[in-house]
């Protein structure tokens, strides 16, 4: 009967720790817009597309890469990071910091049980433009 008892407990706690997608420190609601509001990240999508946005601490957001820009919102919601656009589709992030300046967004997705995760791979990284990078392999090209 313990032994019932300690692994309720144990698959308990396993279900209520946060999730470590990409082997960064998992930053929570107000983590999160302590250390974007007022930023503009320069980053990179997993397939290496360049972009630049700037997260106003209004909730309004200004975005542009090599094809354009947009405008939009920011929010936090349940402890993701959610861009919001006028034209480009936007989506929830979970978001890791990697250092001092490096955030990892890993787009928030509903599993076969209706739970949010984070997607297996990251979606985009950014920095801080006013910062020296700290990301695990900083990216050598500009915007």
């Amino acid at each position: 009967m313990f032994m019932r008892i300690a692994l309720f407990f144990l698959a308990l706690i396993a279900t209520l720790a946060p999730v470590e997608a990409g082997g960064g420190k998992r930053l929570f609601g107000s983590e999160i817009r302590l250390a974007l509001s007022g930023v503009t990240l320069d980053g990179v999508y997993s397939d290496s597309l360049f972009f630049s946005e700037t997260y106003f601490e209004d909730g309004l957001i200004r975005y542009h890469d090599v094809n354009g820009a947009d405008s939009g919102e920011w929010t936090i919601e349940d402890d993701t990071f959610c861009t919001f656009y006028e034209s480009l589709n936007g989506a929830c992030f979970f978001v890791e910091r990697h250092g001092a300046n490096c955030f990892s967004f890993f787009e928030a997705l509903e599993d076969d049980t209706g739970r949010i995760r984070p997607a297996a791979d990251w979606t985009s990284r950014g920095w801080n433009r006013d910062e020296d990078p700290t990301c695990p392999t900083p990216p050598e090209a500009e915007i």
